[in-house]
């Protein structure tokens, strides 16, 4: 009975992660937990003001990249015994560009539950085609969809869960200027650089 509330709850949670559009068949990517993509910082935090969720951090790392961190979820998530989770967004010159849940498992027998109902979901919704790397400790799986990456990145040793979308439209317009900036032959923020080079989240630590 325990097993099946999970199993339950975890494919509600999923529905809420990934939410459908009016016919159900497809993946309402432009509102990833709960904020647009292209909304402004200061959108976004009125929308955060206005609900139960607590900000954590709001940090500039440059002019025009800046990380906000949420403890919990703006959308919700439905998850039985509820795991800690927190919301990220990254904007891009005032825009965001990514958002993401990252979820913490208290054990291993959690973790794997979660991460075997929550990759089914995701074969489900967005189909079976994605790119799959592993990298150290955790496994790294790619949806390449028309305007959006969406990123499960799982950590076994950590016991963590992230599923992230990334906008690409303002991705590109980010990379193209890292390019411009490269051939001026101006070396940035060598701590940007995983950011910068086909990773789409500053390192957590």
């Amino acid at each position: 009975m325990y097993c099946a509330r999970v199993c339950l709850t975890l494919f509600f949670s999923a529905c809420v992660l990934f939410p459908l559009s009016v016919d159900g068949s497809q993946v309402d990517i432009r509102v990833p937990h709960g904020f647009e993509f292209g909304t402004s910082r200061k959108d976004a935090i009125n929308l955060i003001d206005s609900s139960s969720v607590k900000l954590v951090s709001d940090n500039k790392y440059s002019n025009n990249l800046r990380k906000i961190i949420l403890d919990g979820s703006i959308a919700g998530v439905i998850l039985e015994p509820p795991p800690r989770h927190e919301t990220r967004l990254e904007f891009y010159k005032n825009k965001l560009m990514s958002s993401s849940i990252l979820f913490s498992f208290k054990d291993e027998s959690s973790f794997t539950l979660a991460k075997n109902e929550l990759f089914g979901n995701l074969v489900d919704i967005l189909g079976g085609t994605f790119k799959r790397e592993r990298m150290f400790s955790y496994e790294v799986l790619t949806w390449d969809l028309s305007e959006t990456f969406v990123i499960a990145n799982l950590n076994p040793k950590k016991k963590t869960i992230e599923i992230e979308y990334v906008h690409k439209p303002i991705l590109e317009k980010k990379v193209a200027k890292d390019l411009r900036r490269k051939r001026r032959g101006d070396p940035g923020d060598p701590a940007k650089q995983m950011f910068i080079d086909n990773n789409f989240s500053v390192q957590k630590k």
